[in-house]
């Protein structure tokens, strides 16, 4: 980033998904640089059930709100003048969508906006390259609870191909690993069922790299790294290849709840997820025809930090690359 004048005061954002809930608060430089304050991660699984029932329930709501009432506190704590709300999948399947984001504004004091696929393919490729070295050209995959995203474009300019499908770890989960170790033809019909949906990803240039966000590829790349936990300045940057991310998948799938709670760098709420979300990223690799996925611990909050930092509203212009 590049410009002067007086640095702007801090402001939060908080990544609303299916499964977690992040906020990173920070501010503009007076030399135009971004500052991060802070960046808080938790886990709501605020989209339990909603692909089943199109709903929202009352004890994810209770969840949300817990969380979203300590991250005002926290981001008003560090001199935040805005504080952000934006939910993804869940909030755009749910049909009581409303009847939530009024009882969280009642709760919590803060509003929810629901961000389209497009905009969070859009927002998360902007996100995915802060503080990372991206060459001229790369895409950026997504692998959240309740939908996967496929950016590509020019580092610094407008996303070209920017696309949602409706496949997520937490869904994935939810429709064909009842419990764990799923069996065979569990694994079977879950595979065909991402085979269908991923179809959509269309497949990227000749040599372009692929860059991979969010609990999965980073659970994935700290387990690769012999992490005890997790570390972004350990995984921001690290290469997980396909050979890898196989091997991950299928031990994953042997195990049962509490194997997968044993590795230590998966958190105790994502244990029951993380193999159906490996098993979404081996078949996105294929899909793609990529060797490795780039990890970036960054994402969408990113992308929405930047672009409230550039002009205020996150939703209404381009995120700034």
């Amino acid at each position: 980033m590049s410009g002067g004048g007086p640095s702007t005061a801090p402001q939060a954002v908080i990544d609303l998904g299916t499964n977690t809930i992040l906020m990173v608060v920070g501010r503009r430089r007076a030399d135009g640089s971004v500052e991060v304050i802070d960046d808080v991660h938790g886990i709501a699984r605020l989209g339990q059930g909603v692909d089943a029932q199109r709903r929202i329930g009352r004890g994810a709501t209770d969840r949300v709100c817990s969380l979203l009432a300590a991250y005002r506190a926290r981001a008003r704590e560090l001199g935040a003048t805005q504080v952000r709300v934006y939910g993804t999948s869940a909030l755009r399947d749910a049909a009581n969508a409303a009847e939530f984001a009024a009882a969280v504004q009642a709760r919590t004091g803060l509003a929810v906006q629901a961000v389209t696929g497009s905009d969070e393919a859009r927002l998360t490729f902007a996100g995915a390259a802060f503080g990372l070295s991206v060459p001229l050209r790369y895409a950026v995959l997504d692998i959240g609870g309740g939908s996967t995203e496929l950016a590509f474009g020019p580092r610094g300019g407008p996303v070209e191909t920017g696309l949602s499908v409706n496949l997520g770890a937490v869904r994935l989960t939810e429709r064909c690993f009842p419990s764990l170790p799923p069996a065979a033809s569990q694994v079977q019909a879950a595979t065909q069922l991402a085979d269908e949906l991923l179809a959509a990803l269309p497949p990227l240039p000749p040599a372009v790299p692929l860059v991979g966000v969010a609990g999965t590829v980073t659970t994935l790349g700290a387990l690769d790294r012999g992490l005890d936990c997790f570390d972004a300045d350990e995984l921001n940057g690290y290469r997980l290849t396909v050979a890898r991310a196989v091997y991950w998948r299928d031990r994953l799938l042997s195990m049962d709840l509490g194997q997968a709670r044993s590795l230590r760098p998966v958190a105790a709420d994502r244990a029951d997820i993380i193999a159906a979300g490996a098993l979404i990223l081996c078949r996105a690799m294929d899909r793609l025809r990529v060797d490795e996925v780039i990890v970036s611990t960054r994402g969408i909050r990113y992308g929405l930090l930047l672009a409230a930092l550039t002009h205020g509203d996150p939703l209404s212009r381009p995120a700034p690359g």
